[in-house]
């Protein structure tokens, strides 16, 4: 049988529901891998700027940008494995809360593994929202597939 983007396949279960099979993961999977760390800069630029911080203007931005993909890519596969664990098990709403918790305190693991300076309490809790803004983004573009197998 040739798989489409989505093929029909019969449960055997007792009550003989239809188990829609799709490109939904990997569908996710790209919407993390892409959006999830350029979501995260961009957040981390508009915190920096609230903040009064401008690191390099424009210039800095550009070369920031790959950096933002290297140490955030960690970050989106926690994301992605989480999001894709809970895209059948709860509703759409609890399942955006939670992604957007573990990108928070995954955000903020990535910090305090990757940072050689004493930081202030205040800076490393606003680094969070860099991790759970694009978390709750990305598992709300990503969809709900529970609600597509009923």
């Amino acid at each position: 049988m040739a798989l489409t983007q989505r093929a029909l396949i019969l449960s055997k279960a007792a009550n003989n529901k239809a188990i829609w099979i799709t490109a939904e993961p990997m569908k996710r999977f790209l919407i993390f891998l892409l959006l999830g760390p350029l979501l995260g800069f961009a957040v981390f630029l508009v915190r920096d700027l609230a903040a009064g911080k401008i690191f390099g203007g424009a210039m800095g931005s550009l070369v920031g940008l790959p950096f933002a993909y290297l140490f955030g890519l960690p970050i989106v596969l926690i994301m992605w494995a989480e999001d894709q664990f809970l895209s059948g098990r709860l509703g759409p709403i609890w399942k955006i809360i939670t992604s957007a918790c573990v990108g928070y305190a995954s955000s903020i693991a990535m910090l305090l593994m990757t940072s050689a300076l004493h930081i202030a309490l205040p800076q490393i809790l606003t680094f969070g929202l860099a991790g759970a803004i694009p978390a709750a983004v990305c598992s709300w573009l990503s969809g709900d597939q529970r609600s597509k197998a009923e």
